[in-house]
């Protein structure tokens, strides 16, 4: 008698990836989302990545994805099968690099919030997490990275979505509709704000 696979064994870990320009509200996403699923955790790159210095330099960022995909990899084992993450993606370059960390048969889904520059630097400077003048300057000298929607040998599922007009519980419900592996139509939530 031929015993039948455990279904653990065939299991996918899912993972949600939300990048974004800094002011497009991906901690607020990820806050708002996790009430929102089932055998789900939150792992925000801003919570976990404080330091002082903050050097923001590659061996940052490879220290960074390495507690990432660590506490990522933690969660699931503890059955936790759907980790919301983010905050950490410089680029597709770094999406790969984190992606060697992880099993293969993990399914990726990678949420870009899009956001016209006004409407982001007003959210910068009413948001509840304060920066600098300084520090906003710094920051927007870094162009505005295209190679995580381009890439065409990716093994995630992009979702873009333009938040400008959007509210956080709007932007909640159309990355739900996007991703019916984890939000069975037709889930009803109350999203964090």
């Amino acid at each position: 008698m031929q015993r039948s696979a455990d279904p653990a064994d065939t299991a996918v870990n899912n993972i949600v990836l939300v990048t974004g320009e800094e002011g497009a509200g991906k901690s607020t996403i990820l806050r708002a989302l996790l009430p929102c699923t089932t055998d789900g955790t939150r792992v925000d790159a801003e919570d976990i990545g404080q330091t002082n210095p903050c050097p923001m330099d590659d061996g940052f960022f490879d220290l960074l994805r390495r507690n990432i995909a660590a506490l990522v990899t933690n969660f699931w084992a503890a059955g936790y099968v759907n980790v919301l993450t983010g905050s950490f993606l410089r680029d597709y370059d770094d999406y790969r690099a984190f992606r060697q960390l992880l099993p293969p048969q993990t399914a990726v889904f990678l949420v870009e919030l899009l956001v016209d520059r006004a409407v982001r630097d007003q959210r910068r400077l009413t948001r509840a997490k304060r920066t600098t003048q300084r520090w906003r300057d710094r920051v927007d000298l870094i162009p505005e990275d295209r190679t995580i929607r381009e890439a065409l040998d990716a093994d995630y599922r992009y979702i873009g979505i333009d938040t400008t007009t959007l509210d956080v519980a709007e932007t909640v419900r159309r990355i739900m509709d996007e991703i019916p592996e984890i939000y069975v139509p037709p889930m009803r939530c109350r999203p964090a704000q």
